[in-house]
């Protein structure tokens, strides 16, 4: 990340204690911001060591979803920095711009003051796609991933539908700390009870897939695919806290549906939906709105659109080609490892992180609707089904965390980020 080194030694002792806590602070606001915009624990605390290298402080980082700790100086004499961040909001193009500026510093290009004032102005900036995009995509997303759920064009409306009422919520609930806390289990009744109030009047739909469609914004596949890799690469803390974050989030969905799906039972009569088998080309037009829900879900630049697309494109096919060799769960491995060399190859080429392609693209193979599914089955009653669901998606995150592994070892993306 960082390439050249400080060497402060021959300045007065005065001068060297103010330029030290000028890179102190740079390091503390960057590894603040890297963690707000989403970066894992393994990759913070590996970026931030680096950056501490180049500037010549001596440090060590401790990183959760929640907490970011940073100690300075020499192990006799350790001075501590302790931060309270917020959960993460994935925003890659912000990320990026970080990953740029700590690359600036630690070059001598600017110094860490003009570096705090540019972190700064990157948090501050507006979001790479505004509101009007992200609703959008709300509507879109789901309405692509029925198509991935087998359901016909009814879904697909239903779901649409549905999608852009829980699109709306989430914007209205953001600006509202208590209201934010509780979006998950609002969003997870909106999609059940509308999903059964559309299939109630209209007919024709599918309420099971139009919820976990509608859902699919929502879930936490991503969440747990990150948590499985920091506890694969001994991050055990974070990854332990993490994974129980997402099994929170699941609770609170199927509490929501539960809930949702009960109202719904009694206000309308739901009568079994026919199957409806759509043309094969389908699935490719479903996949490319899918890929673009994404770009505008994890906030990435603009610029990078296109590499992301063919990244998507790279995953779903190897994930494809592997359920045919290996079957449904061991399958995605395939698209994970191909995934995963594309975005090295990437990072190497255009010296860029490999998280601006690669997580767009994963998002579309992790197992959110997995753990969803049996989490429902055991709300249920239905404790084997549950039982066999949760750990197929086990299964499932920890052959895409096995799959990047393994594309690390083979291409190295010579980037921590």
């Amino acid at each position: 990340m960082i390439r050249t080194r400080g060497n402060t030694d021959q300045l007065p002792a005065a001068d060297r204690a103010v330029i030290e806590r000028e890179r102190v602070r740079f390091v503390l606001a960057l590894g603040r911001a890297m963690h707000r915009y989403g970066t894992p624990a393994h990759r913070l605390e590996e970026a931030l060591a680096i950056v501490c290298r180049e500037l010549s402080l001596q440090a060590e980082v401790l990183s959760t979803p929640t907490f970011l700790t940073v100690r300075f100086g020499d192990p006799a004499e350790l001075r501590t920095s302790m931060m309270r961040v917020t959960p993460p909001e994935l925003d890659l193009a912000k990320l990026a711009k970080l990953d740029a500026l700590a690359d600036a510093v630690g070059d001598r290009e600017i110094d860490p003051v003009a570096g705090l004032e540019q972190i700064a102005a990157i948090e501050q900036a507006p979001r790479a796609w505004g509101l009007v995009p992200e609703t959008i995509t709300a509507a879109l997303t789901p309405a692509a991933v029925t198509v991935f759920f087998g359901g016909g064009v009814r879904d697909i409306a239903a779901a649409a539908t549905v999608g852009l009422v829980i699109g709306v919520l989430a914007i209205v609930t953001r600006a509202r700390a208590p209201a934010a806390r509780a979006f998950e289990l609002l969003g997870a009744f909106v999609a059940a009870f509308g999903a059964g109030a559309i299939a109630g009047t209209l007919g024709g739909v599918h309420p099971s897939i139009v919820t976990i469609a509608a859902l699919i914004a929502l879930l936490p596949g991503l969440t747990l695919t990150t948590a499985m890799t920091e506890l694969a690469t001994r991050n055990l803390v974070s990854g332990t806290a993490r994974l129980m974050g997402a099994f929170v989030i699941l609770l609170e969905l199927g509490i929501g549906v539960a809930l949702g799906e009960r109202l719904s039972a009694e206000l309308f009569t739901i009568a079994a939906a026919t199957p409806v088998t759509l043309p094969a080309w389908s699935v490719w037009v479903a996949f490319l709105v899918a890929s673009l829900g994404m770009v505008v879900v994890c906030q990435a630049e603009r610029r990078a659109v296109g590499w992301i697309l063919l990244a998507a494109l790279v995953g779903f096919a190897g994930a494809r080609e592997g359920t045919e060799l290996l079957g449904g769960e061991l399958g995605v491995l395939v698209g994970a490892f191909a995934l995963g060399i594309f975005a090295n190859l990437y990072a190497r080429g255009l010296d860029r992180p490999q998280q601006v392609v690669l997580v767009p693209a994963m998002i579309l193979l992790v197992p959110g609707s997995l753990g969803f599914r049996g989490i429902s089955s055991l709300l249920d009653r239905d404790t084997l089904t549950g039982i066999e669901t949760t750990f197929a998606m086990f299964v499932v995150a920890m052959a895409i965390v096995a799959g990047l592994l393994i594309a690390n070892a083979v291409v190295s993306p010579r980037r921590v980020m």
